[in-house]
């Protein structure tokens, strides 16, 4: 037989190599996709709270433009509902934002 024990001998530690580099593969490839679908539930997280800050933001100034009027027109009742309002609504955008934060942490 035109083998001989050295060739088969360099064979065999060729297979090992190339079955260690294809379990490291695997194990890359893995570890990239669980990145990859941590990237896409950060995403998914910002855009929910961006949408949410858009929101809030746009209440806010419809509060401030309310107290504006308020104002002018003597109405502290109208004042102090409206200064209400829009710590209420300045709480939710933390309170969002905290819970952006906790839901990152590993």
């Amino acid at each position: 037989m035109w083998w001989n024990n050295d060739v088969l001998a360099a064979l065999q530690a060729l297979k090992a190599s190339v079955d260690s580099l294809s379990a490291k593969i695997d194990k890359l490839t893995i570890g990239d996709k669980s990145i990859m679908a941590s990237i896409d539930d950060l995403n998914t997280a910002v855009a929910t709270l961006a949408t949410s800050f858009t929101t809030l933001d746009t209440a806010i100034q419809a509060e401030i433009a309310a107290l504006k009027a308020a104002l002018a027109a003597g109405n502290s009742a109208a004042v102090e509902a409206a200064a209400t309002s829009i710590g209420a609504t300045s709480a939710k955008m933390a309170a969002d934002a905290a819970a952006l934060t906790a839901s990152l942490t590993p």
